[in-house]
């Protein structure tokens, strides 16, 4: 059998089915043999009460006997009184008679066989003694036959005198007794069966469909995202999966509000981090600037013979100071002027290669799978990603070493694949985990904000960003975005 024919005994539906399989087939078992024993004790009862009546007809005859003798009855004459009745008695009762003295010892008996008891044992005749009747059961070797039997004394009521002990043995056939057991429990099992068989599929089916509903609902709390706009469940039912449900789209309307507030606050710090890192990287140039200025007004001469070429000097690097407190205002400039997205159906190698447009393109090689590779994207986010890691490819490059930077577009599987890699100075080991954090650079001039644009940019579409880089060989960023045109080219 293969696994995906083979039953799974672990699933929660299956193990429903074989626990309300193995309670009914345990109900079943037990009312059987429930029904069993009360079938054989109302079979009992129903002898006991047959051989009641025979007896009590047996003992009225012989009293009606022994009533209308002429004479006096003594335990020494009843032997002569019945004997010429106790065969009338016994056939017209359908019964076996047997006569027992007083002592146990047989006097007189209708069976053809020998009496089971030719003389009576001690334990009955003590019950006798005690209560004046006693009933037997006696075991069979034939399971269908069942032996029954009743000890009572021949008396005079009036005198309260003993004067014999009759025994009334009493045979049946259970074959037709037993038959209808037999019939009534075959009854009950096919009974049984159907529901077992009913019982079963409908557990199977509800507890199924019960199941299935929840790995939906799992599915969906697996898809649920901190900040995304989850859509609740819909579900009508008023039933405990309706409570599960009703939980899940509350903590959904508190995810939200929650997310929205973690947002709110990752905002304000984001521009607190960024207000603290412009002071920083414009300190950096202010304080030299402060120092050379105070040095130039203590050592200010106006009959020095180089004054002019000092002050050109202090003016030249005061620019350069000032150029550098102006791109870093430029740079986080642009970064807080990122406009919101413009998505809009664009040619992606067109946009890339006008983008390519600004660099030295003998150094740049551009290539494409299609050249019509059309997909929803803001054009300018676009340029921005391609502007930066190009910018970045370049000034990675050793001024004594011949610029390669190499741009590839590739659709593939549903993805569009951009490849920007140089012949750079490479990545060291230490800075591939802060590259793509605020604030990092290699350079000595920058802001440090290009690539976590880029990079929140690019995840903002649901894509990725990945690199490899070695060391004096060059490095190769990876960019992996979905493509979303409905219709796709080939």
């Amino acid at each position: 059998m293969s696994s995906r024919n083979r039953i799974n005994f672990t699933s929660i539906p299956i193990k429903i089915t074989l626990y309300m399989i193995a309670v009914l087939l345990t109900t079943a078992i037990l009312m059987l043999i429930i029904t069993n024993r009360h079938f054989n004790e109302q079979t009992g009862r129903y002898h006991e009460d047959i051989l009641k009546r025979k007896e009590n007809a047996v003992l009225a005859s012989i009293d009606y006997l022994l009533d209308t003798y002429p004479g006096k009855v003594t335990k020494d004459n009843v032997y002569q009184i019945l004997e010429g009745k106790i065969l009338e008695i016994s056939d017209i009762n359908k019964l076996n008679i047997i006569i027992y003295d007083l002592r146990g010892n047989v006097m007189l008996s209708t069976q053809i066989e020998e009496p089971r008891h030719p003389v009576l044992p001690q334990n009955i005749l003590d019950s006798l003694a005690k209560n004046e009747y006693y009933n037997e059961t006696l075991d069979s070797k034939d399971e269908n036959r069942s032996y029954y039997a009743s000890y009572n004394y021949i008396k005079d009521v009036s005198e309260f005198e003993n004067f014999a002990i009759i025994n009334l043995p009493y045979e049946t056939n259970d074959v037709f007794l037993q038959e209808d057991m037999f019939t009534l429990m075959g009854s009950y099992g096919v009974a049984f069966l159907f529901i077992l068989l009913l019982g079963a599929i409908m557990i199977y089916v509800v507890s199924k469909n019960t199941f299935n509903k929840l790995s939906s609902f799992a599915d969906r709390i697996k898809e649920t995202q901190v900040i995304s706009n989850n859509r609740p469940i819909q579900y009508e039912k008023n039933d405990e999966i309706g409570i599960l449900v009703d939980a899940y789209n509350e903590m959904l309307i508190k995810l939200k509000e929650q997310s929205e507030m973690l947002a709110e606050v990752e905002r304000q710090e984001t521009w607190r981090e960024f207000a603290r890192q412009v002071a920083h990287e414009i300190k950096n140039p202010l304080t030299p600037m402060k120092l050379m200025i105070q040095s130039y007004m203590r050592k200010f001469d106006s009959e020095d013979e180089v004054l002019v070429e000092r002050t050109n000097r202090t003016s030249n690097i005061l620019m350069q100071q000032i150029e550098t407190i102006e791109s870093i205002a430029n740079a986080f400039s642009d970064f807080a002027k990122m406009p919101s997205r413009q998505d809009e159906m664009i040619d992606m190698v067109q946009v890339i290669q006008n983008t390519l447009e600004i660099f030295s393109i003998k150094h740049i090689t551009f290539t494409f799978s299609n050249p019509n590779i059309q997909t929803m994207f803001d054009k300018q986010y676009l340029n921005r990603i391609v502007t930066n890691i190009v910018k970045n490819s370049f000034q990675a490059i050793p001024p004594n070493r011949t610029p390669k930077v190499s741009v590839d577009i590739n659709l593939k599987d549903d993805m569009i694949f951009i490849t920007i890699e140089d012949n750079g100075k490479g990545i060291s080991e230490e800075e591939k985990s802060q590259i793509f954090k605020p604030r990092f650079t290699t350079k000595s001039s920058g802001s440090g904000i290009g690539l976590s644009m880029v990079k929140k940019i690019i995840e903002d579409y649901n894509g990725k960003i990945t690199f490899e880089s070695f060391e004096d060989l060059g490095t190769k960023f990876i960019i992996q975005l979905p493509y979303t045109n409905e219709h796709k080219t080939i």
